[in-house]
């Protein structure tokens, strides 16, 4: 059988892509999917008749997943890896690790990962999970939203892969998920914080919710390599990510910034129990200008929501980053 509750998915960072390695830890989700993708060669051939369809065959395979859940602070490292930055060590002395995620302008050091997925209850010969490495990240999302009924502080990550898939009868590997410590992040514990000059200085009380889209862009290269699947999967468009922040119209703070295309430093930052000296966190930063303006009525209240796309920062060096604190010392 088949059952949701045992659907399993574990990973491991590859250390080179596209050499497969055994995961080596589970992967927490609460939603998940595996899209194997194999084109079907299908002609219409004229036959002097009115059937056309005298042969089909397989053609080209793509792999892609998608997962989402509730953000942990040791987990988020796993998905920052895999969209941002090869991160492999948390830093400091004591207890608290700080792990700081700056995307790159001059090389692509993103990792890649081996995933296993199916269900633990039947996997077997004629009941196979599936095994796909040099897995990339196309998209991710994390959000906060502490309105009653919403699910507080969730991530949503897509991965493309080059590789076909193979079956596999056995999960291999580790599938021991690392336990949050610090708990879930929750939107409850979250500040944000808008600025034009220095980042972190104004509170912005009346933002209602924050999500954060990055693009990571993989484009898989199809060569004629005597397989089914693509040789590689290459970055060869410029990072690009937009964040949607829904706001109480309290004042015209962000409609003048809107207006006049002044610059935004945003931070959105998640604390949570405090581990050696200081606290489980997760802080992420963003430079940008509005591009974009709506106004709706929720409850009776007017609400106005922005999106804010990139503008690059020299100070930083990049136009956004996320900076984790947790009781991890390595990743791999």
């Amino acid at each position: 059988m088949a059952l949701r509750a045992f659907k399993n998915a574990r990973a491991g960072l590859e250390t080179t892509r596209g050499t497969n390695v055994a995961p080596t830890r589970g992967v927490p989700f609460t939603e998940g999917t595996h899209n194997q993708d194999v084109e079907t060669i299908y002609p219409v051939e004229l036959r002097n008749s009115l059937f056309g369809h005298y042969a089909g065959d397989a053609g080209t395979e793509t792999n892609s997943f998608e997962f989402s859940g509730n953000m942990g602070y040791a987990a988020l490292i796993e998905w920052l890896n895999l969209h941002v930055k090869a991160v492999a060590s948390g830093t400091g002395a004591g207890a608290d690790k700080t792990w700081t995620f700056l995307p790159l302008g001059s090389a692509d050091d993103v990792k890649t990962a081996t995933v296993q997925w199916g269900y633990s209850d039947s996997i077997g010969a004629t009941r196979p999970a599936w095994e796909v490495g040099y897995c990339m990240g196309n998209e991710l999302t994390l959000g906060w939203d502490k309105s009653p009924g919403t699910p507080g502080a969730t991530f949503r990550s897509t991965l493309l892969s080059a590789e076909a898939a193979t079956q596999i009868s056995a999960f291999t590997g580790v599938g021991t998920y690392t336990a949050e410590n610090g708990g879930l992040v929750k939107a409850v514990n979250t500040a944000v914080t808008i600025d034009a000059t220095t980042i972190g200085t104004t509170a912005d009380t009346d933002v209602l919710s924050a999500e954060w889209t990055l693009q990571t862009g993989p484009v898989n290269l199809y060569t004629l390599n005597n397989t089914t699947a693509a040789q590689d999967t290459l970055r060869p468009n410029p990072w690009d990510w937009e964040a949607r922040i829904r706001r109480y119209y309290r004042n015209d703070n962000e409609v003048d910034a809107y207006v006049a295309k002044t610059i935004r430093k945003m931070r959105v930052k998640t604390t949570g129990p405090v581990l050696g000296g200081s606290f489980y966190s997760i802080q992420l930063d963003l430079y940008g200008k509005y591009t974009a303006r709506s106004w709706a009525e929720v409850d009776g209240l007017g609400i106005e929501e922005f999106t804010l796309k990139p503008i690059f920062d020299a100070t930083l060096g990049a136009d956004f980053q996320v900076i984790l604190v947790n009781d991890q010392a390595t990743w791999t």
